[in-house]
């Protein structure tokens, strides 16, 4: 099986891992084609889904090194050169190898352990994040009603039709779960998320990975502390979303309170609990890219990044909104561009004035020189740019809020859509 390290195309996850939406559609992992579901767990139970045509389909293609179009996300990462989640999955379970050697010729595969589960039961949040939608979202809901997006009012909440029977299909697989990545909708407020960390506990599972993409924001579900429960788990990585600070974190997230995110992270720092993977997760995209230094400055001002360790800026993680398009800073006007990179250039000099070492400097630099260079990837885009404007216009109707007084980086929205080199 040594000859499989080689394989550009081979990921265990097929093989160990589950990941579900909201809607139920079903995946062997989050990184796959979300618009090419494997299965549906409304439709059938996981079971089923293990081994259906198109998961047996996907082993066997795998195993002779064909490329999988749903899985375009991880090649395209390793040809820029960057860390695939297929090499990280790959490098960190090889030593279950041994179900590989277990599938039959046409890819069935009679032991199911899902070593790794992302699941996402339900679209119930308490943000309305701009870049975001009804789908991951359940307070999107009013929004997308006036938008004329959606006027079926039974949809403001979608979660797996049976909930229940879906967490029994769980059930077999605690005793061999390595890691469970919760994300949302918003996990910290979900009844689920809770049934789940009690059964761990219940079962003695504590060495569990839990990992959480979270907006922080709801630390208390039913009178108990989130704290009480991590404290159990040594194997805790919280990565924590955030896309902006002070007004314009409220106005790119809806639902976002400055202060309480400040007190929320002081509160964790102070209650002991060490987390072995910790960092704030940033996407970025057309209202907030160039917000990108200042967010950085203010990170550190308030602490939340390390001026001294190497591994400080490591936890400042930077992802860009490919969906919805229009909202891809790549689109930009070329000016805007122009002025990250003029503000890029001379950054280091406002960097070495807060203290930060040469290293955290350097790390945080390199950051956004990639940053940089994906936006310069594309040209600017007319109808990309126009339907950002419109949608953002719309919303601040809706919303009662007024982008050019929170995003001073433009005069108007209309600067959106004019390209003036």
């Amino acid at each position: 099986m040594n000859e499989l390290k080689e394989n550009k195309s081979f990921c265990l996850a097929p093989w160990l891992s589950i990941h579900t939406w909201p809607d139920g559609k079903t995946f062997p992992c989050c990184i796959w084609n979300s618009n090419d579901p494997v299965g549906n767990v409304n439709d059938s139970t996981l079971k089923e889904i293990w081994n259906n045509d198109r998961m047996k389909s996907t082993r066997v293609a795998m195993l002779n090194d064909e490329k999988i179009t749903a899985c375009k996300r991880c090649y395209d990462l390793e040809e820029n050169g960057d860390k695939s989640y297929r090499e990280r999955i790959n490098k960190q379970h090889w030593d279950k190898i041994k179900y590989v050697e277990s599938t039959k010729d046409d890819g069935e595969l009679n032991i199911m352990n899902l070593h790794l589960w992302d699941i996402r039961i339900s679209n119930f949040c308490n943000f309305r994040c701009r870049s975001c939608g009804l789908g991951l979202s359940s307070g999107w809901y009013s929004d997308t009603v006036a938008l004329g997006m959606d006027k079926n009012e039974s949809k403001a909440l979608i979660n797996i039709n049976d909930k229940a029977s879906f967490m029994d299909m769980l059930e077999p697989h605690y005793d061999c779960v390595d890691e469970i990545y919760f994300a949302g909708g918003e996990p910290l407020i979900m009844p689920e998320h809770y049934q789940i960390l009690d059964r761990l506990l219940e079962l003695g599972r504590t060495d569990v990975n839990i990992r959480y993409s979270t907006n922080f924001s709801k630390l208390v579900f039913k009178k108990k502390h989130i704290f009480e429960y991590w404290k159990h788990f040594p194997n805790l990585e919280l990565y924590i979303s955030i896309d902006g600070v002070g007004k314009l974190g409220e106005y790119v997230r809806k639902g976002y309170d400055d202060a309480l995110f400040n007190q929320n992270v002081i509160d964790y720092k102070n209650s002991g609990i060490k987390a072995k993977g910790y960092g704030y997760a940033v996407t970025y995209g057309t209202l907030n890219y160039l917000h990108l230094f200042d967010m950085i400055l203010d990170f550190i001002e308030r602490d939340f990044i390390d001026k001294e360790a190497f591994l400080g800026s490591r936890n400042v993680f930077f992802s860009p909104i490919d969906y919805p398009t229009h909202y891809d800073s790549v689109y930009l006007p070329t000016r805007y561009k122009n002025k990250f990179k003029n503000r890029l250039d001379n950054f280091h000099k406002e960097l070495e004035k807060t203290g930060i070492t040469k290293e955290v400097l350097d790390d945080l630099m390199n950051k956004l020189k990639i940053v940089y260079e994906r936006s310069i990837s594309k040209t600017f885009n007319l109808d990309k740019m126009k339907k950002c404007k419109d949608i953002t216009d719309k919303l601040d109707i809706i919303r009662k809020e007024k982008f050019e007084d929170v995003l001073t980086y433009f005069d108007s929205t209309k600067d959106l859509i004019t390209e003036v080199i």
